[in-house]
């Protein structure tokens, strides 16, 4: 892996050294969320001018979620945006002619977090376990998947919590474990004097793709170069920032001077773990999993999200990444 992602860096600058100035693109990228310590890579390889060197002049939205991302892509107020893969599928069964065009966190982020005192090594470690659970959405159909899947329905106790309050709930004892996304919440509660840990639903055999880059399908079609461009971008960015993540978070701090510096790093670092699964293994940063994305709809159609099954490939593309490893 380290190899790879100083192939991907070291042919980024000598790319940069080879290309001739020109006029410069102005792009947007909307984020699916408020800016956290993942998405300083966005930043960083801006002011390191991984996109100028791609001829995009970048600018970084904050979103407020990844349906409200991808249906601002879809209605063309932007031209790409970071939604998560999952909520992007259920839009696009609906209609939404937005496509992902590179994958970013290719393992799905939810998982059960839960204090390392528990003790607990695999999911039937949690039977009898109570399990802070945000009814409704999207996560809520992967959650129900992965008690289905482990063999844990009916074996622990549903703690209904709003999304907000379920770390309060864990660092006060009433619940066991909460259903969230482990990268983000483990940092938080580790400097709040709890020592957590999480299983992925992933290692459930529940996953369902994480952010992914996705743009107006008639970008695909009609403004091929810059969208090529800004996967190409994407790519190194995702290569460049587990090289500095402490020069990474500078570049974040610069634009949320207001983030708590230490978690967010923390957060930045555990997202690198979802930059691959276990289909993704050996090929290219961006590349998007065919059967992560079939075994996806496979879900989402059994917790109602898609009405009915339709070929993969209208989800997504690969034509941006290169075939190879």
């Amino acid at each position: 892996m380290k190899r790879t992602i100083l192939g991907v860096v070291s042919a980024g600058l000598l790319a940069l050294a080879a290309m001739p100035a020109g006029a410069q693109d102005k792009v947007q990228v909307r984020l699916d969320w408020v800016n956290s310590g993942y998405h300083a890579l966005w930043y960083y390889a801006k002011d390191q001018g991984v996109f100028a060197k791609h001829r995009l002049d970048l600018e970084v939205l904050e979103g407020r979620g990844s349906a409200v991302t991808a249906q601002t892509v879809g209605n063309k107020s932007v031209m790409f945006g970071t939604a998560d893969a999952g909520a992007t599928m259920g839009l696009v069964s609906k209609g939404l002619p937005v496509q992902i065009v590179a994958s970013y966190l290719r393992t799905g982020p939810m998982a059960i977090v839960f204090p390392v005192k528990n003790g607990w090594k695999d999911f039937k470690d949690m039977a009898g376990a109570q399990v802070g659970f945000s009814p409704g959405g999207a996560s809520a159909v992967l959650f129900h998947a992965l008690m289905k899947k482990t063999g844990l329905e009916g074996k622990v106790r549903i703690v209904n919590t709003e999304p907000a309050a379920k770390p309060i709930a864990l660092l006060e004892g009433r619940v066991n474990a909460i259903e969230s996304f482990g990268f983000l919440q483990k940092p938080i509660l580790d400097a709040k004097g709890m020592p957590t840990t999480y299983m992925l639903f992933s290692q459930g055999g529940v996953n369902v793709p994480g952010l992914a880059l996705v743009t107006h399908k008639d970008n695909v079609t009609e403004k091929k170069d810059i969208v090529q461009r800004m996967v190409t971008a994407m790519r190194e960015a995702l290569a460049l920032v587990q090289t500095n993540p402490e020069a990474a978070m500078d570049s974040l701090m610069k634009v949320a001077p207001n983030l708590d510096r230490a978690p967010s790093l923390e957060a930045l670092k555990e997202s690198f773990k979802l930059f691959d699964s276990t289909a993704s293994k050996g090929r290219p940063l961006g590349w998007t999993p065919p059967d992560d994305i079939k075994t996806a709809q496979d879900v989402l159609i059994e917790g109602g999200q898609i009405e009915k099954a339709l070929p993969i490939e209208t989800y997504f593309t690969n034509s941006f990444v290169p075939a190879g490893a």
